[in-house]
């Protein structure tokens, strides 16, 4: 709602440029690293670790992240197509932005962020499968700080990182609802996982 609101009341290039104009080393290094949560590999190698605990919540987490990374792709590729990125759209009308050192730009595709969509997909999947209080902020700090340096590293406006954030929620309610919630809870064999499988 508080992105909602600024949204409404303010021009993207200029929220754009407000975020460009607070930085540091620190949140230089931070950024550039942490992004990578929201990577396609964070999804395969939570999965991949889940199948050792239990297949539900591997199926959880790995459907979250395909079917939400799909609609990100359908809306990026196909509905919206190559809307310009920050350094496209502020090269365009002649505005300098300060870039972090290091890291690659990409110019197109740029609504909704596909890194937001994946790391609101996997921490709103452990807020529901875990469901203890103590972990909804830390999980959800992981995914708005995510989420936020999409836009620091200059790679997303706020209006693809709300979009990508609200794919990703939406879709892991639905897979969970699916999983948890309809016929799919009642067969015992999604609550195994490899080692209960070897032991038997």
């Amino acid at each position: 709602m508080i992105s909602l609101t600024i949204l409404y009341f303010f021009e993207k290039q200029d929220i754009h440029l407000f975020f460009n104009g607070y930085f540091s080393p620190s949140a230089d290094y931070l950024f550039t690293y942490l992004t990578y949560v929201g990577d396609g590999f964070a999804v395969v190698a939570i999965s991949i670790g889940l199948l050792f605990y239990n297949y539900r919540w591997t199926l959880q987490i790995a459907l979250s992240g395909i079917v939400s990374g799909l609609f990100a792709q359908f809306f990026k590729k196909i509905v919206f197509g190559p809307t310009p990125r920050p350094s496209a759209y502020f090269e365009q009308i002649k505005i300098s932005l300060r870039y972090v050192e290091g890291v690659d730009l990409h110019t197109a595709f740029s609504f909704p962020s596909g890194h937001t969509t994946a790391v609101f997909a996997i921490m709103t999947s452990l807020m529901l499968l875990i469901n203890k209080k103590r972990w909804e902020a830390p999980l959800f700090g992981l995914a708005f700080l995510t989420g936020f340096s999409r836009i620091y590293l200059s790679q997303h406006f706020l209006a693809d990182v709300l979009a990508g954030s609200f794919i990703g929620i939406t879709v892991s309610f639905s897979i969970y609802y699916f999983l948890y919630k309809t016929k799919f809870i009642h067969n015992s064999k999604w609550d195994q996982s490899l080692i209960t499988f070897r032991k038997k």
